[in-house]
């Protein structure tokens, strides 16, 4: 029964280490970090809130100088193509 005892309380204190991990990576945030790619980055992404329920895509073509926006209707779970700009022409 020692045995038992000892395997049920190592499990016991697996877990709660375990669940301390997970409670402490929650409360870290959610944060994504870019890595470069070797040559030259041909896009760029950057998120944001774009409504009280919505989220944006913001994808910039460096090439090309395009903008395009995505939008993530959180309700629906849905990511709909909003529009593109080209940044040449409108940061003159």
């Amino acid at each position: 029964m020692k045995i038992k005892s000892a395997i049920i309380a190592l499990l016991l204190v697996i877990n709660i280490g375990l669940l301390g991990a997970v409670v402490f990576s929650i409360a870290g945030g959610s944060t994504a970090y870019a890595q470069a790619m070797p040559g030259s980055p041909k896009y760029l992404m950057v998120t944001g809130r774009y409504r009280e329920t919505e989220q944006a895509l913001y994808v910039v073509n460096l090439e090309r100088r395009m903008l395009a926006v995505f939008t993530f209707d959180q309700g629906k779970k849905k990511l709909t193509y909003n529009d593109r700009a080209s940044l040449a022409a409108n940061l003159r």
